[in-house]
């Protein structure tokens, strides 16, 4: 099979401009709320490439003559290059990432669920929202987004709920991380990788930051009283110093705080010996033939697929490794 790829710029095919050009594709599938982003590199020997204009979308597919994988649509937001041998860098990050969600805003919002804040912000941005079942009813009885965009606020309350808040392919996306699920909680994909598909890779198993449980403080409005919630039952325990305003507000962090402690003791990152198209980011893998503590599923945080002459595709993992051991 034939490495193959296309490239689109604001719906127009330029491929043919790139055919003796290209040094250099990266695209990287991230987890959370960071942004997608695609970085393209081209030898501009003769100084002859036209600049792309800031904001120009791309559109981006990577794989093998008449198999190809649609990688995303990106924004344009910088542009660079090096003299001698002379290089132009493309950068650009996901499409949804841009614009008014990263504009700044003060507004409160009372006695709302997750369901009513995402469709709403979704809505004033015109994506599409797309949320987990399992998160759709969660109350707040009040949250104060004070100077903030609707991008941070949104990644705030994730990180309360241990979830994901993203824009992507025209949906606000707002799923509990790790449960390797779709919005209308099917489950996604899970690839099998053996040893045979390792190219090269590092794995690290730490206790370091690891709790076995979390106590949050909250405090009733007008009251100086602070109360306690705590979630788990083992050492060493994590005392968030951040105050919350109910008991529910507290408890939600206290779990999110546990439940990212425990995913980060086992992390490994993998370079395949070749092109996966189809891993992406809070989908899982299984890993076959490899040291038996390694064996199993692993949720993916990062993946990167890499043009270089060779297609590859690289990924970071992490999970509980202590819960392996149970």
């Amino acid at each position: 099979m034939k490495v193959d790829y296309r490239i689109s710029v604001d719906g127009t095919d330029v491929t043919g401009n790139f055919a003796d050009r290209l040094v250099g594709v990266i695209v990287i599938d991230e987890a959370g709320h960071k942004a997608d982003t695609a970085e393209i590199t081209l030898d501009d020997r003769d100084s002859r490439i036209a600049l792309p204009k800031t904001g120009a979308k791309l559109s981006i597919a990577l794989g093998f003559t008449g198999q190809l994988v649609e990688l995303g649509t990106f924004v344009v937001d910088e542009l660079a290059g090096e003299i001698g041998p002379d290089t132009l860098t493309i950068r650009a990050k996901g499409a949804d990432m841009l614009g008014s969600i990263r504009a700044r805003k003060t507004r409160a919002w009372h006695k709302v669920t997750v369901q009513d804040i995402v469709g709403k912000i979704a809505g004033e941005h015109g994506l599409t929202a797309a949320i987990a079942d399992s998160l759709k009813s969660v109350f707040f009885a009040y949250e104060a987004q004070t100077a903030e965009s609707d991008l941070a606020f949104l990644s705030r309350l994730a990180r309360e709920l241990d979830a994901v808040a993203k824009p992507a392919s025209g949906r606000l996306v707002f799923v509990k991380r790790g449960e390797g699920k779709t919005t209308d909680g099917k489950a996604l994909p899970v690839t099998t990788i053996t040893r045979a598909d390792i190219r090269t890779g590092r794995w690290q198993f730490t206790g370091r930051g690891r709790y076995g449980k979390v106590t949050c403080i909250w405090g009733e409005v007008g009251t100086a009283t602070p109360h306690r919630v705590t979630v788990g039952d083992q050492n060493p325990e994590l005392e968030v110093r951040h105050r919350y305003p109910n008991a529910d507000a507290a408890r939600r962090a206290a779990q999110s705080r546990l439940d990212q402690s425990k995913r980060g003791s086992g992390i490994m990152s993998l370079e395949l010996g070749g092109f996966f198209g189809g891993l992406i980011a809070e989908a899982h893998v299984t890993l076959l033939d490899v040291k038996s503590e390694l064996r199993g599923q692993w949720p993916i945080k990062r993946v990167t697929h890499s043009l270089s002459g060779a297609l590859t595709t690289s990924i970071d993992l992490e999970r509980d490794n202590e819960e392996k051991k149970t």
